[in-house]
């Protein structure tokens, strides 16, 4: 009987042949033992004592119901970590007794990554923006506002998680108001220029057309022989534009017309420079709001602070309708604060899971794969052909 010679090209083996060769691996691994648990047990329990004695964490978690699009949550994180309110946050820390927090959060604000700290979170969540050409959709994901604001704080300790949240949500709640309404005087000082500046636009032509009237009716009143009152009382004229036809109407009826209009222009000119004096009065005011606000930008100045200027200027004030505008603008800024206000005082801090057991298994499963890739790795290369996988160990004719 002719026997003919492995091929190691061959395709591998599968059926029945594919038994030992399974039954060969299994071998080699028992043979290998104490070498694959060495490499995966002793690892995956090192990292489970290392997570379990590791330093505890604390979280505190700070809820605020507030409604948020997506832009507005990306304005809100941009002016938390920017560089001068993260100055002041760490100012605030070390008069606080907490040195060590601060270096760390100054440390994050240099790599970026305070979420090991400090930590925003919304829900729902915002919609994923994918590629869409509907216009309604696009629209509609635009639209989208979370309901509720997270604030979670992590800290070394429970009383460390306390004072940094404390220091936190103040200046949440009481600092970064301030450049909203920083927004809110800019809009309202370029609404009332827009406004001061259409009347001023406006007064020379209605200056000439008053002027340009009172000539009409000086001329009128000039006229001689005016047409005596005879027995036309049974006429009637019907206009259909009255202000454009009346120098078809009797000559005493074309002096009061143009009298009328006069009267009409120098109420209107008289309204108008008077809405020109309020709006130039409040620009004046809104632009000493804006340097109080422009000039404690830097400081750890709060909203608090700022609607005590507010009712220091409303004593102040003598003009009855700026006093009604100030009114007014304290109402709106107090309840810009109200909206910054968070539910709840005391939240209860949590530890940090470490994930002991978890991490410890993932481990153990990923050093297991090293360890039986690095028996099978070290079976090759030894010099001796003993153990071939995949083929026989001899061919014995019959």
């Amino acid at each position: 009987m002719r026997h003919t010679a492995s091929n190691p090209n061959e395709s591998p083996r599968s059926g029945p042949e594919a038994a030992p060769a399974a039954l060969l691996y299994l071998s080699l691994l028992w043979k290998h033992r104490f070498l694959i648990a060495a490499i995966s047990v002793v690892p995956a329990v090192t990292v489970a004592l290392l997570l379990a004695l590791w330093p505890p964490k604390y979280t505190a978690t700070f809820v605020y119901e507030r409604q948020l699009s997506e832009s507005q949550h990306t304005v809100l994180l941009r002016r938390f970590y920017s560089q001068e309110n993260l100055d002041k946050i760490i100012m605030r820390l070390r008069e606080q007794g907490l040195a060590d927090y601060a270096a760390r959060l100054d440390k994050a604000r240099v790599r970026q990554s305070f979420d090991k700290l400090i930590r925003f979170e919304v829900s729902p969540m915002y919609p994923k923006r994918l590629q869409t050409t509907d216009p309604t959709t696009s629209a509609q994901i635009s639209a989208f506002q979370a309901r509720l604001l997270s604030v979670k704080v992590i800290g070394n300790s429970e009383q460390q998680v306390l004072k940094a949240g404390a220091i936190v949500t103040n200046n949440l709640e009481n600092v970064l108001p301030i450049y909203d309404i920083r927004n809110e005087l800019k809009e309202s000082i370029q609404r009332y220029k827009t406004l001061a500046a259409e009347i001023e636009d406006g007064r020379f032509a209605g200056t000439l057309d008053l002027h340009t009237e009172q000539a009409k009716l000086e001329k009128l009143k000039s006229v001689d022989g005016a047409a005596t009152e005879t027995a036309q009382d049974n006429i009637v004229l019907q206009f259909t534009d009255v202000k454009n036809s009346s120098e078809f109407l009797p000559l005493s009826y074309q002096v009061l017309a143009i009298q009328s209009r006069i009267i009409d222009l120098q109420e209107t000119l008289a309204s108008d420079s008077e809405k020109c004096g309020f709006y130039l009065k409040v620009l004046d005011l809104n632009n000493r709001l804006l340097g109080r606000i422009e000039g404690s930008l830097l400081t750890d100045y709060t909203a608090q602070q700022f609607l005590d200027f507010l009712g220091e200027q409303l004593l102040a004030c003598e003009d009855e309708a700026v006093s009604d505008y100030l009114k007014s603008y304290i109402r709106k800024t107090e309840n810009l604060v109200l909206v910054n206000t968070r539910a709840g005082e005391k939240p209860v801090v949590y530890p940090v899971s470490r994930g002991a057991a978890k991490n410890g298994v993932l481990a153990f499963v990923v050093f297991l794969m090293i360890a039986a890739f690095t028996a099978v790795l070290s079976e090759y290369r030894q010099p001796r052909g003993d153990l071939r996988l995949g083929s026989s160990h001899s061919d014995r004719p019959q």
